[in-house]
């Protein structure tokens, strides 16, 4: 599987000319990170790393499992499946609370095309105005008693709460059904629920084909990041440490490759979401790669890691009774940038 593109992604090196960065001296036996990614547009990444050898290169051996969500990403990290992974703010919340996992870096913005798409004809899509100064579709009348299909734990679920909430309903006014994303989309294009909560995978494509985007959560003032969250077991092992410190340089540095070549970037998530079984046009993927973006190695240096996630999400979980306002201590200290300043980031 790790080989399966590595001619294209050779190709694309010789084209970009990236070679990676060492951060700790290879060594004859690579530490091995294992790590879960998620099949949407920040897992590719990761897999241009391993296909081009970039891991190895520099002294890891990057070896990823593939999760459509972020909850059973947590699940392996606490069974010791996993050193680390990368997931959303929806997941991050209850690994930093509850498991003691560490946000090491954060890798982009997680904002764009997290969208409540609507069928056409719902009288929804013709209202607007009702939520102040947030430019979002729905009335409280339009929505309440609607289908919606979302995912929970995830930044799905986050947005259709912030959604419904805007529109001074509660989730109680609507109908809510849970399920994996893919499975999500696929029961929406078979005529199920009036509204489905999905990330750009499908809600461009979705638009295109006649529905209609309701709000988002650049639309409803909600920034998010996907972060890289690590095991408090790895976290405490010096090698695993400096293995996660060449992995978070090397994230950085492929951002930069892909931030500043669009049609790399673009061919790369293609191939991506194909190969888990979905499907995406070129146009699309093209759409979603020029509005990421992804945070480089300047980007991450110059953020300051875990403010948006702890202003948001934190605060989120808290509100909606998901933690304990006395958890926010703990995720607050969990939030470390040594990783980081290992890696020559901070």
């Amino acid at each position: 599987m790790k080989k399966l593109f590595a001619g294209i992604m050779a190709a694309a090196m010789a084209i970009t000319g990236f070679t990676g960065s060492t951060v700790v001296g290879a060594s004859e036996e690579p530490t091995v990170i294992n790590i879960g990614i998620l099949d949407g547009w920040t897992g590719f990444t990761t897999k241009y790393i391993v296909d081009n050898e970039l891991d190895i290169q520099n002294g890891i051996d990057v070896e990823y499992l593939v999760f459509s969500s972020g909850a059973p990403a947590n699940e392996a990290m606490t069974a010791g499946e996993l050193d680390c992974a990368i997931i959303g703010g929806g997941a991050t919340v209850p690994a930093l609370a509850n498991l003691d996992s560490k946000l090491i870096m954060e890798v982009n913005n997680d904002t764009i095309g997290m969208s409540m798409i609507a069928r056409p004809e719902l009288a929804c899509t013709g209202v607007s105005g009702a939520a102040g100064d947030l430019d979002i579709l729905g009335d409280a009348d339009s929505v309440r008693g609607l289908t919606i299909l979302t995912t929970a734990g995830t930044l799905q679920y986050y947005c259709t709460v912030k959604y419904v909430e805007a529109l001074g309903l509660t989730m109680e006014d609507v109908n809510i059904v849970s399920m994996d994303a893919n499975q999500a989309y696929q029961a929406f294009q078979l005529g199920e629920g009036d509204v489905l909560c999905c990330s750009n995978n499908y809600s461009f494509d979705l638009v295109r084909e006649g529905n209609v985007e309701l709000a988002s959560l650049t639309s409803l003032h909600c920034d998010a990041t996907a972060q890289v969250v690590c095991s408090d077991a790895a976290f405490q092992d010096e090698e695993k440490f400096q293995g996660l410190a060449v992995l978070c340089r090397l994230l950085a540095e492929v951002n930069d490759t892909m931030n500043n070549d669009t049609e790399l970037a673009t061919q790369c998530y293609v191939e991506w979401v194909r190969l888990n079984g979905g499907s995406t046009s070129e146009e699309t993927a093209k759409t979603i790669m020029e509005q990421k973006p992804y945070y480089g190695v300047e980007d991450v240096k110059e953020r300051k890691l875990g403010e948006d996630f702890l202003n948001n999400f934190v605060e989120f979980y808290i509100m909606t009774e998901q933690i304990e306002e006395s958890q926010r201590a703990d995720i607050e200290k969990n939030v470390r940038d040594d990783v980081l300043v290992a890696a020559g980031l901070k």
